[in-house]
């Protein structure tokens, strides 16, 4: 994990793209739009490796909102980044299980005895919010 000068201010450099954890928590849908006012997107991984680099920026026990829900069809699990649909999926294995009834959204969890694993949540609930933006190319004058 470190700086890149292609990042803004208090954002992570991974992967060609930069990464923060807010510091304000939000409903799921209001963490959506933070990440669009900060200009970026609420984001989702798309590999163990990026999984692995977002718990880095998570703090113990803080469970952050990723763009991943079943909002339109229960059980029909859309994660997209932006438009770009990510096939990607880390449940841990009891998850997702609509346990209240109105878990549609998901949220990426560590050191909740869950293994660092994504879980279902009520939409309405206030967590952090994972956002993630496109390095922005360095002009070498």
């Amino acid at each position: 994990m470190y700086e890149n000068p292609s990042c803004p201010e208090s954002w992570h450099y991974w992967g060609n793209s930069c990464y923060m954890i807010t510091e304000t928590t939000f409903t799921w849908a209001d963490a959506k739009d933070e990440c669009r006012n900060l200009g970026g997107v609420l984001g989702v991984p798309s590999s163990d490796q990026e999984n692995e680099f977002i718990l880095q920026l998570v703090k113990h026990k803080e469970p952050v909102w990723l763009d991943c829900n079943d909002q339109e069809v229960e059980g029909n699990w859309k994660c997209r980044e932006g438009n770009v649909e990510v096939a990607y999926r880390n449940w841990y294995s009891t998850e997702p299980n609509n346990q209240e009834g109105d878990e549609d959204c998901a949220a990426l969890n560590k050191g909740l005895g869950n293994e660092n694993q994504w879980h279902d949540g009520s939409c309405s609930r206030e967590e952090r919010a994972l956002c993630k933006m496109a390095d922005r190319p360095l002009l070498h004058v």
